[in-house]
């Protein structure tokens, strides 16, 4: 039962910390620095509660053997209360952080956080997270006291087992929080379980206390029901008793270990203190490498809630059965230090080994094995077992094995020092906080230090030279020579050997390590683009920044191996339209809030309007922009411009800093939809905090790209965009890439004379615009995908993202998880005029947006063809350098098809281009010879110059495969009619009538047919 309770613990324990690393990401910014912050104040509570409760516990099991697990369910009942506290607390910090935040400038002129608004935040995070912290530490050093009693030969299984199974609870807690409980319940509904789980643990060992309390008063009463000697001679014999007792567990001591027991007893502080240092090397290393391998399965599957949270079930799983599998071992041989040094040099060979052999082509492949390729979401070809055992193939093979090597670390060193009864809740509490401590420095060196300045491969050297020097410490905790005889102990003779064993292994492999080039592992990682010169590869802070250069076509930032943003024409062209459509659409703009910088397309676009007189950027990534003069070609150097100034901060947070009505255009580009962490900038408490901070009919514009989560995804972020903005708009920035603007006026519209008085006093806007074929009135109109009552009709059935409900990062488990097209319900063309009302007299685009039409098919077509059709289109645009036919008239990816050719065949014969309409439906016909529509717009056109030879034999074929089509069936009696063949003619103008009735056309030429026919029957029977 004890056991039980405790799994209950760890499970409650790690859902706890899961949820807190989330939301102190969005109260204080989604950055290393708040991750680090939650995590070093999690570590730190654990180690000292350990420690200052295991003490607690030793004195109280002194005095009251039995009193200790009614002390711990009284403890998981204070964690529930503190647990609903800080649940109930958290959405609340917000404010907050802004109050206690500020900005110093640098001598770059850039603008950072204050020293002291990091010291600010931090002991927001201490004074709410260390009582409950140290709590939860607690409980370990409370049941290792318990259940270890005075029986200590059994101690470090004992602890083994209690070890792994609140390993156990925390790998199932894990696994539940993203995989079950917040995709159902919220992320304050999850606590809530965490909290219950505390309440059930709490409860469970106050009955187990109260019922071992009723059967030690039984005793007792059966006890003083038997005739005793008088107190005096009972007293004696009761001391007899205890002294015999000692004599005995004395002649066992030495019997066992003859050579150790005095020096143990004389000299077991120092082992202590050497275990406890192996135990914090250990922990540096191990938390050091979880650090790094974190940043490499970001590289390799993604920065997906799915694959962290995976990833770190997978450790904790192999930590539990390593805790088990060590336990095992020294309760076989009774050589814990002797185990715990073999299973160091294991853990640094099998980690360097796990390193060396990751490749990302094995992950490329897997997705063409089980999606069939990145057209076919694999969630539909194999379900979502397929990608669960894709992530899960490759942390298996590198960290199943190293992980397993952890969980020996623990247990075993419990056993190395665990020989004197008085002090085992204190032995175990020091090591346990000598471990944590260890885990937080690892920690804190790998993420702010190694990574940045050495990169992973680097770092895995220095991280594993640590893991092994830990073996040192372990075999001075062996030493134990008899002082008479200085002959060292059984253990200490065999850890000699493994010492040296360990130590030739382990030199060996970090020299083969230190073969490979010194980029092997961040090569494989990243893999080689296909046609892409790679510019440069550096690790930052956050991530791995990648710059490569397509020829012809541009450059692309990369991090983490996943393209983030591009010069590339298509690129360009949705992030530049998210500064200059907005921008376009207000009277006299002047602030501009840009919350990501990528390459700088956006904040550059913003600079370029005269009105603007202030652009703030808000990016947390020191590295790219640091990069950004790869790109200058592209942002002109806008870094240096005047009028920008730079935070590097979290956009969520910088809002949080500002006053209200601060900017009149908030516009944000961040990094995949998906990713962990990105929802804070897609819920509707941002989009809240957002419009706050607008002007007066102030516009908000944000990227969304719908293809990279499931429809319903999808739709769920649009509800919380329209939730907060009503008048909102879609527009196309670039094939599926969307663009979401909303503004806090009373209408969003747009007015061509407007814009077109706009860029005539803005050339360079005009310049821009033109070289993302967005240069023209009808082309900026027609970005126009669904209006604001489309966007309320489509996603009126659907639950928005929240802060709590972040939907879109678990609607997507791994790289196969992509949608690819974007959801037909928010796609209504026919509703342009809602936002362009001024666009259109009488049904017909007015001059200023001539082409508006023909415009809007092409953009049909783009939104309405099949994803593999599109893509198709895609690569060969990339393939040729350039965009498809079509797309110089949309400056989007529209399929090559018939119908694409079609309607431009149309367009060009409206305005009076014969011959190019010709050759449009020539194209078209070659792409599809048997479509009815292109023969008779071929016939049509021909006829037009009057080959009606030509036109005849297209009219005649159209009308074969299309019956029902009266236009065609009229056109074709036309040209019989002209050819003389007048019942022929009649039969097929007769035809069109009935498909349409209301033809005057068909019905006049009919007439006129009938009449010819009347004449010439006439002049036939007038003949003699």
């Amino acid at each position: 039962m004890i056991y039980l309770l405790f799994l209950l613990s760890g499970l409650s324990g790690l859902i706890y910390q899961v949820i807190w690393v989330r939301e102190f990401g969005n109260v204080f910014g989604n950055t290393i620095h708040s991750a680090s912050l939650v995590v070093a104040v999690f570590m730190l509570g654990l180690g000292a509660g350990s420690y200052l409760v295991g003490s607690w516990a030793d004195r109280r099991y002194a005095a009251e053997p039995d009193s200790l697990i009614r002390a711990y369910g009284y403890v998981e009942l204070v964690i529930a209360l503190m647990g609903l506290v800080v649940a109930a607390s958290l959405p609340h910090l917000g404010t907050l952080s802004a109050l206690v935040s500020s900005y110093s400038r640098e001598p770059s002129g850039w603008y950072a956080l204050s020293t002291a608004s990091y010291f600010a935040r931090g002991a927001a995070a201490v004074v709410l997270l260390t009582p409950i912290t140290m709590l939860m530490g607690g409980t370990l050093t409370l049941l290792v006291r318990h259940l270890v009693r005075h029986d200590l030969e059994v101690g470090g299984w004992r602890i083994a087992l209690l070890y792994a199974v609140n390993t156990a609870g925390a790998a199932l807690g894990c696994a539940l929080t993203d995989f079950v409980l917040v995709p159902a319940y919220g992320l304050f509904g999850t606590q809530m379980f965490a909290v219950a789980f505390n309440v059930v643990a709490g409860v469970g060992a106050l009955v187990l206390a109260n019922h071992s309390g009723v059967r030690l008063k039984a005793d007792r009463r059966a006890r003083s029901a038997t005739p005793r000697p008088n107190a005096r001679r009972a007293r004696a014999a009761s001391a007899d008793v205890r002294r015999a007792g000692a004599v005995q567990r004395t002649r066992q001591e030495e019997t066992l270990a003859p050579d150790t027991t005095r020096w143990i007893d004389a000299e077991g502080g120092r082992a202590v203190i050497f275990t406890s240092i192996a135990l914090a090397l250990t922990g540096v290393a191990a938390m050091g490498m979880e650090i790094l391998w974190f940043r490499h399965f970001t590289i390799l599957l993604g920065g997906f809630r799915a694959v962290f949270s995976l990833l770190l079930t997978v450790i904790l799983v192999g930590i539990g059965i390593g805790s088990l599998a060590g336990g095992a071992a020294c309760r076989r041989t009774g050589m814990p230090a002797v185990w715990f040094i073999v299973a160091q040099a294991s853990f640094v060979v099998s980690t360097l080994l796990g390193f060396a052999i990751a490749d990302v082509r094995a992950i490329d492949e897997a997705v063409n094995r089980l999606g069939g390729s990145e057209l076919q979401p694999a969630a539909r070809m194999a379900g979502a077992w397929a990608e669960f055992w894709f992530n899960a193939t490759p942390m298996l093979t590198e960290v199943a094995v190293p992980a397993l090597l952890m969980g020996f670390s623990f247990p075993l060193a419990n056993a190395v020092i665990q020989r004197t009864e008085r002090l085992v809740g204190r032995r175990a509490g020091m090591l346990y906080l000598a471990n944590t401590a260890g885990a937080l420095v690892g920690s804190l060196v790998a993420g702010f230090v190694l990574l940045p300045m050495l990169g992973l491969q680097l770092s895995a050297t220095i991280l594993m030279t640590v893991a092994l020097l830990a073996v040192v410490p372990l075999y001075l905790a062996t030493r134990a020579p008899n002082p008479e005889s200085r002959v060292p102990s059984p253990e200490a003779r065999v850890a000699t050997k493994a010492l040296g064993a360990s130590l030739v292994v382990g030199v060996g492999a970090l020299a083969l390590w230190a073969q490979l080039p010194s980029d092997h592992v961040i090569t494989r990682a990243l893999g080689t683009p296909k046609g892409e010169t790679v510019l440069t590869i550096s690790d930052g802070l956050t991530e791995v920044i990648a710059v490569t250069e397509m020829p012809g076509q541009g450059l692309t930032l990369s991090t983490n191996g996943h393209p983030m943003s591009s010069t590339k024409p298509l690129a360009q062209r949705y992030m530049r339209a998210l500064a200059h459509v907005p921008l376009l659409s207000m009277r006299d703009p002047r602030t501009v809030l840009v919350i990501g910088f990528g390459v700088g397309n956006t904040t550059q676009a913003a600079t370029l309007h005269p009105s603007v007189q202030r652009v703030d950027l808000a990016d947390l990534s020191r590295g790219i922009l640091d990069h950004a003069d790869y790109f200058k070609d592209g942002n002109q150097g806008v870094l240096g411009s005047p009028r920008l100034s730079v935070h590097i901060n979290d956009g969520r947070q910088h809002l949080l800093m500002q006053p209200e009505g601060a900017y009149d255009l908030i516009t944000l580009e961040p990094p995949p939809i998906a990713y962990a962490g990105v929802s804070a900038l897609y819920s509707r408490e941002f989009y809240e905090l957002a419009r706050s901070r607008l002007t007066a009919g102030g516009y908000v514009s944000q990227w969304l790209p719908a293809y990279q989560v499931p429809i319903e995804t999808a739709l769920a972020m649009v509800r919380a965009f329209v939730d907060v903005f009503p008048q909102s708009v879609l527009l196309s920035g670039a094939e599926s890439d969307l663009i979401l603007l909303g503004t806090s006026g009373p209408r969003i519209e747009i007015d061509p004379e407007q814009v077109s008085a706009a860029l005539a006093k803005a050339p360079a806007v005009q310049a821009d615009l033109s070289r993302i074929s967005l240069g023209r009135i009808h082309e900026i109109v027609g970005s126009f995908v669904g209006s604001a009552q489309t966007l309320a009709d489509a996603t009126r059935a659907v639950e928005p993202v929240t802060d709590d409900r972040p939907v879109q990062e678990y609607g997507v488990r791994s790289l196969l998880t992509v949608s690819r097209v974007v959801p037909g319900a928010v796609v209504d063309l026919g509703r342009i005029a809602e936002w362009c009302p001024r666009c259109f007299s009488g049904g017909a685009p007015v001059p200023a947006v001539q082409g508006l039409d023909t415009y809007l098919a092409l953009l049909g077509l783009a939104y309405g063809g099949s994803p593999t059709a599109v893509a198709e289109a895609r690569q060969h645009a990339e393939r040729e350098g350039r965009v498809v036919a079509g797309s110089n008239y949309l400056g989007m990816i529209v399929p090559e098809s018939a119908a694409m050719h079609n309607v431009l065949g149309v367009a060009s014969a409206t305005d009076g281009r014969l011959d190019d309409a010709i050759a449009e439906f020539s194209i078209a016909l070659t792409l599809d010879p048997e479509s009815a529509q292109t023969h008779w717009h071929l016939g049509a056109a021909f006829a037009s110059q009057n080959r009606r030879e030509e036109a005849l034999g297209h009219l005649q074929r159209s009308v074969q495969l299309n019956p029902g089509n009266g236009s065609a069936q009229h056109d074709l009696g036309v040209i019989l009619a002209f050819a003389g063949r007048w019942d022929e003619a009649a039969n097929h103008l007769e035809r069109s009538l009935e498909l349409d009735p209301s033809s005057d056309d068909a019905r006049r030429n009919l007439a006129a047919v009938r009449e010819q026919q009347a004449r010439r029957s006439a002049n036939r029977f007038a003949r003699p």
